[in-house]
């Protein structure tokens, strides 16, 4: 015959089972937190921001969209791209409130008319190598760095392709406009940790003042894939 149990022992099982659960709901959370409490990648962050550089700059092609702001309200331009080496380009969006196409092969220009919709051709000239549209026509003019200052690793941040690595870095850029317009640039980048290629990007810089200047936002996918970049028919 079992003997009878008290209440201190309904109390103490009580407590044992409180621990339990405790337990149980600390490892979950531990669990859901696990991207931010990520350990540093393997190699360091100023080899890693290196060859996150160069793979994605040596890309064959790539579709992107980028979003350039001047101050905090003011869209330059908004423009959704597809770029297949070594000199295909193909861009579609608004740049300064209009409404904008462009496809670039070789030397030539093609750009579709606003009013008309045809197709305008310009021999000879090459946007996609002007420093005064390497947001729209080459968003990775903005990721040549002479040099990347204070480079830090942030953990891991989830976006709509999975868990990537996050970068801070004050980058020295290799743009001689950009470099006397603005000073004092911050990038923040998210790196995929299987093929260390950059799939996001934020880019801002100040004006002399301290005051707010350029902002770029980048988003990169589907590199290597075939495209089918052509002059317009």
């Amino acid at each position: 015959m079992e003997p009878r149990r008290g209440p201190q022992w309904l109390i103490l099982r009580k407590k044992y089972l409180l621990a339990i659960l405790g337990l149980l709901l600390f490892l979950l959370t531990l669990r859901v937190l696990s991207g931010a409490l990520a350990p540093e990648p393997e190699i360091a962050p100023e080899q890693l921001l290196a060859e996150a550089l160069e793979k994605t700059a040596t890309s064959k092609s790539f579709r992107y969209r980028v979003e350039a702001r001047l101050g905090r309200d003011d869209v330059l331009s908004r423009v959704e791209g597809e770029r297949q080496a070594p000199d295909r380009i193909h861009i579609k969006g608004t740049m300064y409130n209009n409404p904008v196409e462009f496809i670039q092969v070789g030397d030539t220009t093609y750009m579709r008319d606003l009013w008309t919709k045809k197709w305008l051709t310009m021999e000879g000239n090459r946007l996609a190598q002007s420093e005064l549209f390497v947001a729209e026509f080459n968003p990775l003019g903005f990721l040549k760095f002479k040099d990347a200052l204070g480079v830090r690793y942030r953990g891991k941040e989830k976006l709509k392709e999975g868990q990537m690595l996050v970068l801070e870095c004050q980058p020295l850029l290799d743009n001689s406009y950009l470099e006397l317009k603005y000073t004092d640039y911050y990038c923040k980048l998210w790196i995929e940790p299987k093929d260390h290629r950059i799939r996001q990007v934020v880019l801002e810089a100040k004006e002399p003042g301290n005051i707010t200047g350029l902002s770029v936002g980048l988003k990169l996918w589907d590199f290597d894939r075939e495209m089918n970049i052509n002059p317009p028919v």
